[in-house]
């Protein structure tokens, strides 16, 4: 359970990214904000995100976004108005887009998927931890822009089977409609490339 210390640190970074998006976003959801607190990252804003990267959080970079970069997400949103399929579709490119995006300043170009412990303290490995935490911070940052009509964004959920020997995360958004909630897993992908959308459920199964 969170410290008192604690409670304050991360609501204080609630108030200052919700302070710092357009009047538009929707209010973050608290149990992520405690979630980015017990890592130590900040929340991201529409300027500036924090990228983790090396396991366990070890390395952070800070990635400043300018006008083009809303420019290239509002292009990849364009294509997911139309309906929850669409924009979830349309959030997996900017995902990818935006792994693409921060992989030159953080040196993660070469992060593969699934790695595992044996990459602990490589600043070019991302852990499933790091990826859910990046993903959940893109799709904050599309949040902020106005660009999820269909989704609200959930705090990152976790797994544990024997099988996979360790416990695997994943970022979460919910459709509005019909209240289903979908997994955005970034970490079974190399840098870069489309995460896996399907249902937290299924997800939850393993795969």
């Amino acid at each position: 359970m969170a410290t008192r210390s604690r409670r304050w640190g991360w609501a204080l970074a609630l108030g200052l990214a919700i302070a710092a998006a357009p009047a538009v976003a929707a209010k973050i959801n608290e149990q992520l904000a405690e979630q980015y607190d017990q890592q130590s990252v900040a929340l991201p804003t529409t300027r500036v995100v924090v990228v983790c990267h090396g396991f366990a959080c070890k390395f952070r970079t800070e990635i400043g976004l300018d006008d083009t970069d809303h420019a290239a997400l509002r292009k990849f949103m364009a294509s997911g108005t139309a309906s929850p399929e669409a924009e979830r579709a349309a959030a997996a490119n900017a995902v990818a887009w935006f792994g693409r995006r921060f992989a030159p300043e953080a040196g993660t170009a070469g992060a593969k998927a699934r790695a595992g412990p044996f990459s602990t303290g490589d600043r070019s490995q991302i852990d499933c931890i790091e990826s859910a935490l990046n993903t959940s911070s893109l799709l904050l940052i599309l949040d902020q822009l106005g660009l999820l009509r269909f989704h609200q964004i959930e705090a990152y959920a976790s797994r544990w089977r024997p099988l996979d020997l360790e416990v695997h995360s994943t970022a979460v958004l919910t459709d509005m409609r019909t209240k289903r909630k979908w997994a955005f897993d970034s970490w079974v992908r190399d840098s870069g490339q489309l995460p896996d959308v399907l249902p937290l459920d299924d997800w939850f199964k393993g795969n």
